[in-house]
């Protein structure tokens, strides 16, 4: 395996190892090593053969994609803003020296007042109103995860069918290369018995190559898919050689409007839902900074001439009782109208994007029955008639050769009408949250 495969071709340092007078304890050891690479690479090989379905490959991207596992550190950062939120206005300790260090009378400590006193901020109200905001921010980041998770699962199961159409472009192409094989066999006995000039062999070996260059395509191409499926939980290697589903199991198409019933469901639509409550209290907060705070005072003072001691209390409050706070108010009022009309516009274009995917679905759906039941059994029966035909020398290797690529295109259109309605089931149910069933029947 790609894993293993560097240190176990270190042949070279190996054999420079064996050169050495060794003792036997050490060739003991250096037998063990090999021998625990070979079981590694076995393993390995074990675990690479083993193959992968779609709910396994959207489970091991929920467990493990990274940017998934950032939501954890936005909850603790917004935990701590829950905190912060819910602290109220520390008390103020005042200390104040009056009448010393002047002339005369009041040139010692002699006269001397001092005041010490603590003053306080009522603020109950805005605690309460900080801490609704920062809990309906929890709400918001909590949208924001679920969101991200289905879109992550939405990539992971476009990924996921791209591998598994080009399986089955695979098992086409390998179709492909036996037709082809059969052909050059067929055409080769023709050429010894003098039936078929050897220019019509040279054209079905032709052939033949190009196929296998499509199926070595193939390879190279799914390798690549691979990687990219194994990257949505964050592994840089593969650990499947396969995936298990089949394409011609189509979407079981429902009723529209049951399916537009299911849009109130839509997780970007319950998102500005969340940012609407997270508006709204931080308008109930602006709201209550309009209000007039009191600030209150109270202490001792000591009267050093009589060496008295006299308590003060008293209140503070700040002039100017209108137009307070009103620009704050403004436009957070506007930000609520903007979150409105922009959940309204989204909305629309969802139930957009829902109609066309339907439509699509339906016509992939469609497309794929026609082909399945009414195009590629007329081009297979006649292919068949067509190498009969051949045999009898009343066709020529051309018109038999372009029947069989009318029979492998609409097997490839199939699997294309598939995929795509499979890529449309995937769009309708990260809309709606619906779960469209699948056809067993094939």
């Amino acid at each position: 395996m790609v894993l293993f495969k560097q240190p176990l071709l270190k042949i070279p340092t190996i054999d420079r190892l064996y050169a050495l007078p060794l003792g036997g304890i050490t060739l003991f050891w250096i037998t063990i090593i090999i021998a625990m690479q070979s079981l590694q690479v076995q393993a390995a090989e074990s675990q690479l053969s083993s193959s992968l379905s779609l709910t396994e490959a959207i489970q091991r991207n929920f467990n493990n994609n990274p940017e998934l596992q950032t939501f954890q550190y936005k909850f603790e950062a917004q935990q701590g803003r829950m905190v912060q939120a819910d602290l109220s206005v520390k008390p103020k300790l005042n200390l104040q020296l009056e009448d010393a260090l002047g002339t005369g009378e009041y040139e010692a400590f002699d006269s001397a007042e001092t005041t010490l006193s603590i003053s306080w901020v009522l603020d109950g109200a805005l605690r309460e109103k900080r801490t609704a905001i920062a809990f309906q921010g929890k709400g918001l980041i909590k949208s924001e995860q679920a969101i991200k998770r289905l879109d992550s699962a939405t990539q992971t199961a476009h990924y996921f069918i791209q591998v598994l159409s080009h399986q089955e472009r695979m098992v086409i192409a390998k179709r492909a290369i036996t037709l082809a094989e059969t052909t050059v066999k067929e055409i080769k006995h023709r050429v010894k018995v003098g039936k078929t000039p050897q220019a019509e062999l040279y054209r079905a070996e032709a052939e033949l190559a190009k196929r296998r260059l499509v199926l070595l395509d193939l390879k190279h191409e799914i390798k690549s898919l691979h990687r990219q499926l194994a990257a949505q939980w964050g592994s840089t290697y593969p650990r499947f050689s396969s995936v298990t589903g089949s394409l011609t199991q189509l979407p079981t198409v429902i009723d529209f409007e049951t399916l537009k019933a299911q849009l109130k469901h839509n997780l970007n639509l319950s998102k500005y839902l969340s940012q609407r409550r997270v508006t709204e209290a931080t308008l109930q907060l602006a709201k209550e900074q309009r209000n007039i705070k009191w600030s209150f005072t109270s202490g001792v003072r000591h009267y050093a001439k009589d060496n008295d001691v006299g308590i003060i209390a008293g209140f503070s409050i700040p002039l100017g009782i209108t137009n307070r706070n009103q620009g704050r108010i403004a436009e957070v009022q506007a930000n609520l109208a903007r979150n409105q009309s922009e959940a309204e516009a989204l909305r629309i274009r969802i139930e957009t994007s829902l109609f066309v995917f339907y439509e699509q679905l339906k016509h992939g759906i469609h497309l794929s029955e026609l082909l399945k039941e009414e195009v590629i059994p007329r081009l297979e029966k006649a292919l068949k008639a067509t190498y009969k035909a051949y045999e009898v020398g009343r066709y020529s290797y051309l018109e038999w050769l372009s029947i069989q690529n009318e029979l492998l295109d609409a097997q490839s259109a199939l699997l294309n009408a598939s995929l795509s309605a499979h890529q449309n089931k995937i769009e309708i149910e990260r809309l709606t949250g619906a779960h469209l069933n699948t056809s067993s029947n094939e």
